[in-house]
């Protein structure tokens, strides 16, 4: 559920945002960024054109709810007083777990989500990523004994990815997992889900210029208070150009996959974090890919499911899903959709 996006996304829109707070109107509303970093093990930002009231409800809100989603949907440590996916993780094959009602809705979610992407999209590959995440980290502190992770354990592991084992009970908020050796990873969408029901609330509260940008899961609820739309950059893979492709986005959201920051090397060779499910194998298609569609949860899962499979097949499911996308080939080679919101 870590970070796998480039929280350079927003820059071009937070530098634009400074710009714009150094000249208020008479009122008090003017364009206000905050930065938080405790949650989702990520940078987050949120700017609004707001009054200096509101704007701190807006932080209240955006901070209360954050810290909530990072605590109950954490693999990787359990919380005093919750019952989160690490607790659900750490009880399969045992007995169910009661757990709070988003946990519920996230899970049902990306079930729903394995469905729309054919498996590409499947939260009970955590088996199989937790072996990558070991070799990664062990290769990252030692890179002269760097090793991929044998075909076999993949295989064995992927033997426990059946997402039908992850078995809910709505009516009494509680989780199974069946098969023992299956985890949970909800990492290709739990932040975008986070953000998408953060926005939901701020919307309810009637906020409606507001950016949010969770580790580069950028979400706009509405455009900015002149009616202009906000500018959001995508970054270079490769560093040599500061932004490839700059957007003008307003009550829509964009997320970047990459394979440039979560990686280590074996024999001269990178291999990133985004497993192709068919392979057990990091996917070689591209360096990086951006959705651009209203739902930050949908452009999360899309962003790595059109990672993992080739431009025909993506540019088939965002006509299918109304989406918009912008391909980074390893050459350095741009392939974008026609209505990519490119400024």
């Amino acid at each position: 559920m870590k970070n796998k996006k480039t929280i350079k996304i927003i820059a071009l829109a937070l530098i634009l945002a400074f710009a714009l707070s150094m000249f208020p109107s008479c009122s008090d509303k003017k364009i206000r960024s905050e930065t938080f970093l405790e949650y989702f093990d990520t940078v987050t930002t949120v700017s609004a054109n707001a009054s200096e009231k509101d704007f701190s409800k807006i932080l209240e809100i955006s901070s209360e709810a954050l810290e909530k989603y990072d605590k109950l949907f954490d693999i990787y440590n359990e919380y005093d007083g919750i019952n989160n996916l690490c607790t659900v993780n750490k009880n399969a094959g045992k007995v169910p777990t009661p757990v709070a009602p988003e946990i519920i809705e996230l899970l049902e979610y990306s079930k729903e989500m394995y469905t729309l992407t054919d498996g590409k999209i499947n939260i009970a590959m955590g088996s199989v990523l937790s072996i990558w995440h070991s070799y990664r980290d062990a290769g990252l502190k030692d890179s002269e004994n760097a090793s991929l992770p044998p075909k076999d354990l993949l295989v064995e592991a992927s033997k426990h990815t059946d997402i039908n084992a992850i078995e809910l009970n709505k009516e009494n908020n509680e989780v199974y997992i069946s098969d023992e050796k299956l985890s949970i990873d909800v990492g290709a969408i739990a932040k975008g889900f986070a953000v998408e029901r953060l926005a939901k609330r701020l919307e309810k509260e009637g906020f409606t210029s507001v950016l949010i940008s969770a580790g580069g899961n950028v979400r706009a609820i509405g455009p900015k208070t002149d009616g202009k739309p906000w500018t959001v950059a995508v970054s270079d893979p490769e560093g040599e150009n500061d932004y490839p492709a700059i957007l003008e986005i307003s009550d829509s959201s964009v997320v970047t996959s990459g394979s440039y920051q979560r990686f280590y090397t074996v024999d001269g060779k990178n291999y990133h974090h985004i497993i192709d499910p068919e392979t057990l194998m990091p996917s070689e298609y591209f360096v990086s890919v951006s959705i651009c569609v209203k739902d930050s949860a949908l452009a999360d899962v899309l962003s790595t499911v059109l990672f993992i499979i080739d431009e025909e097949e993506g540019r088939i499911m965002c006509e299918k899903l109304d989406a918009e996308a912008l391909w980074i080939y390893p050459s350095g080679e741009i392939s974008i959709t026609k209505g990519f919101p490119k400024k």
